[in-house]
């Protein structure tokens, strides 16, 4: 009887050869997917974008075929029109044109020159700062303020100046400080003045000017002009009744800026005096010989009439009662 022998099955899993074969087959594909992998992440966008690029050039090296254009209709002359002339009504001589838009006011408000050739302040611009606001607490000063602003604006067009007002009827002072300089800087302003008045506990009658350390000269001599024409008294606590200390409109309009405190308005005789329209020319005397001494260097001197136009039945809101003074 034929002996049957046993076959060696190597490559079977359970053999230890075909289990290590087996092995080694896992770990080369392995080993060939993260090559693959990794050349992908390497060098795939810039497979990507030679392929974009030869792509590109085949589109623009393609030919594109051009319609054909059918043969245009001859056009045939037209008649012109005869042109027929409009007659219009000539309106007579200093009849208005109701057709020619009336300028708008502006804030800028100017004398004109023509008139105020020789004048003393003739090429001076000056600015007029009404301070404080409708807005604010102190309503029958800002009131007072303004219809000072306007008296002086008067006064010193007279005198051949050149004023612009920060705050006029119409545009009722809701204005920030900065704003304000720059309306005078955009005006061109040689000089401003701001007009306010004190409010402090005591009622003790006095004045003072503050300006900037380098215009002292400036308002020095604003501040011994305006007490010589009103008899005010300079406050006390202010070296010469002056002091030193700048505000954003003073920074802001790029020229000679004096804030001046013209009185104590919780003062019942300065409250009185400043409205009285002959106090009230006193006060622009004072200013403009203050501006003239600046401006010439001379010493302070009597200012030449002035033709002011003020109406004298203006009347100030009052002020509410029970406001709390301010320093």
């Amino acid at each position: 009887m034929k002996q049957i022998k046993k076959r060696r099955r190597i490559l079977r899993i359970g053999h230890p050869v075909g289990f290590s074969l087996f092995c080694l087959a896992c770990l080369a594909v392995v080993a060939g997917l993260y090559l693959g992998i990794s050349w992908a992440i390497k060098n795939g966008p810039r497979v990507v974008n030679s392929l974009r690029t030869t792509v590109q050039e085949e589109v623009l090296t393609t030919p594109t075929v051009e319609p054909s254009r059918e043969p245009e209709e001859e056009l045939l002359p037209t008649a012109t029109p005869t042109p027929t002339l409009e007659v219009k009504d000539t309106p007579a001589l200093g009849t208005p044109d109701a057709s020619t838009p009336s300028p708008e006011p502006s804030v800028f408000v100017t004398a004109d020159p023509r008139e105020s050739v020789g004048a003393a302040l003739y090429g001076q611009v000056i600015g007029i700062d009404a301070a404080r606001s409708s807005t604010s607490k102190y309503t029958s000063e800002a009131a007072y303020n303004l219809t000072l602003a306007n008296h002086l604006k008067l006064y010193l067009e007279s005198q051949g100046a050149t004023v612009v007002m920060s705050r006029t009827e119409d545009t009722k002072g809701d204005l920030t400080n900065e704003e304000r300089g720059r309306i005078f800087k955009n005006g061109g302003c040689t000089y401003v003045i701001r007009l306010m008045c004190n409010h402090i506990n005591s009622k003790t009658s006095a004045c003072y000017v503050q300006v900037s350390k380098r215009n002292k000269d400036f308002g020095q001599k604003l501040v011994d002009a305006y007490v010589e024409a009103t008899g005010m008294r300079k406050q006390n606590g202010k070296k010469g009744g002056l002091e030193t200390k700048s505000d954003s409109v003073a920074s802001e309009c790029g020229c000679p800026c004096a804030l001046m405190i013209l009185g104590n308005w919780d003062n019942s005789t300065d409250k009185s005096n400043l409205q009285d329209e002959a106090f009230m020319d006193r006060i622009c005397d004072g200013i403009f010989n203050g501006l003239m001494a600046q401006i010439t260097g001379e010493p302070v001197t009597t200012a030449p009439p002035a033709e002011t136009d003020v109406p004298s039945d203006e009347t100030l809101p009052e002020e509410p009662s029970g406001e709390t003074a301010e320093p």
